[in-house]
């Protein structure tokens, strides 16, 4: 099964007080390079949807932003299958979907991969679902072809402000059961505090005072 990436990495992240969660350290590494790091073991290519500095990834992995900026999850999401679309030399057969803001996501990855490979041809993708019962579309395998079809029914202004809930409305997804912390993501101090992350700019300011 041939695998491309789409890890999203450009939200306003408002409950941070505007600090990119991308660049937030889990265990000495940014967040975007767990996401990155994830996607890699599985995916021929990567995209990086966000404003993302060049010199901050690999030169393998594409970088590229949806537009208008800030405009929502499904809107990056497009911008990520186009590009991969666009530069491709062939078709994948499925797109690996990651928010940057999991740090545990690859004990996740694998699992999806397998149940994908394992689905039956009318299933549309494999969903993680945490012990909560919350399905977590940004972390998930879609078949390429219904990802695609997907983002059809909507043009590009429709995407703008579209919730991912509403954009995987019509898919056939296989719940995936995420393992403990897989999915846990960072959306405010608290849960940063939990995840161990910490921004390295502002202990680099506290060290030089």
């Amino acid at each position: 099964m041939l695998i491309d990436a789409a890890v999203l990495a450009g939200g306003r992240s408002s409950r941070l007080g505007r600090v990119a969660k991308a660049a937030l350290h889990v265990d000495g590494r940014s967040l975007l390079d767990h996401a990155l790091a994830a996607a890699s073991r599985v995916a021929r290519t990567c995209v990086v949807v966000g404003p993302i500095d060049p010199d901050l990834v690999d030169t393998t992995v594409f970088i590229t932003r949806e537009d208008p900026p800030f405009s929502g999850p499904a809107a990056a999401v497009g911008a990520g299958v186009h590009h991969l679309s666009a530069n491709a030399t062939a078709e994948s057969d499925a797109i690996l979907v990651l928010a940057c803001d999991m740090p545990g996501i690859a004990a996740q990855v694998p699992a999806l991969v397998d149940a994908l490979a394992a689905a039956p041809a009318d299933v549309d993708g494999v969903i993680s679902v945490d012990a909560t019962g919350y399905r977590q579309p940004l972390a998930c395998l879609y078949r390429r072809r219904a990802l695609i079809s997907a983002l059809s029914r909507f043009d590009a202004d429709s995407l703008n402000g579209l919730s991912m809930r509403k954009l995987i409305e019509p898919l056939t997804l296989m719940p995936v059961m995420a393992s403990p912390g897989a999915t846990d993501d960072v959306d405010t101090w608290e849960d940063a505090a939990r995840l161990g992350a910490t921004d390295p700019t502002a202990e680099t300011e506290e060290a030089a005072q």
